[in-house]
């Protein structure tokens, strides 16, 4: 059996992809579709879905089912347990919930953090429980991207930060109970990545590069991620050395570098 197989036969025979149209979502989707899964990918926007879907049926000549949702528009719970029931779907992978731009948290509307938090929070809680119960004695797995915001608090994201520090303490806890029951579970913490999204978000990547900070390509992530799974509880894409480094700082200094790195990042700093 080779590699493939083996994955295909632990994960398969579909996976699903929360936020799967573009960017790191969607290079899950390729990643996955070259290890012999069937996808169902879910996103907002039905024309990006349609493309995405297209172009894997032509690579890779598997099915893929698309989804047009607003996940901060529904009910979690029942959407989860309607798809989950209709698939066999044996990944799920936790994609949505970019930041949507900067701000003072009071000055934003309170609809944008509720939002993030649904996004972050209660889609992977709800997916986890009504996807891993289901392959339960059968295997299967999980991954949610989370971001280095989470790793303290930080001004201009407070509440996206804060959402990413769930993902990572919720994966870490779900992965100790878990492994043993055959359900492998990642929080896949990704650096400054270059995505359609975050450059709709308002993020300057010329800014971010001359502040010294590099991009890495969604491909890397997906990639890193899925070599990864099974084998650890949380993986840094940046590395384990930097992450290291970063959680000894002082939380207040680091809170602060955080901090100016997104004013910089999206034209806010002084």
């Amino acid at each position: 059996m080779t590699v493939t197989d083996e994955f295909a036969r632990t994960y398969g025979p579909t996976a699903l992809i929360l936020g799967g149209s573009e960017g790191i979502g969607r290079a899950f989707a390729h990643e996955l579709a070259g290890r012999g899964l069937d996808l169902v990918l879910v996103a907002r926007n039905r024309a990006a879905l349609e493309e995405a879907a297209a172009q894997l049926r032509k690579d890779h000549g598997i099915a893929v089912t698309v989804v047009a949702r607003d996940l901060t528009a529904v009910d979690l719970t029942a959407f989860a347990t309607q798809l989950l029931a209709a698939h066999d779907v044996g990944l799920i992978v936790c994609n949505a919930g970019a930041t949507h731009g900067v701000g003072c948290f009071i000055d934003a509307p309170l609809s944008k953090a509720l939002g993030l938090l649904q996004l972050n929070c209660t889609a992977p809680v709800v997916f986890a429980h009504s996807g891993l119960a289901r392959r339960k004695a059968r295997g299967g797995g999980l991954i949610v991207v989370s971001s280095m915001s989470g790793l303290v608090g930080s001004g201009l994201i407070a509440t996206y930060a804060a959402a990413k520090a769930f993902e990572i303490t919720l994966c870490e806890g779900l992965n100790f109970e878990l492994k043993t029951q055959g359900l492998d579970v990642l929080c896949a913490v990704a650096g400054l990545t270059d995505t359609p999204a975050m450059r709709r978000s308002g993020l300057s990547f010329e800014a971010a590069a001359a502040a010294g900070y590099t991009a890495m390509q969604p491909q890397e992530v997906a990639r890193g991620a899925l070599e990864h799974l099974g084998r650890q509880a949380v993986w840094y894409a940046v590395g384990e050395q930097v992450a290291t480094t970063l959680r000894q700082m002082p939380r207040p200094q680091l809170t602060g570098i955080m901090s100016q790195a997104s004013a910089v990042m999206y034209g806010k700093a002084p």
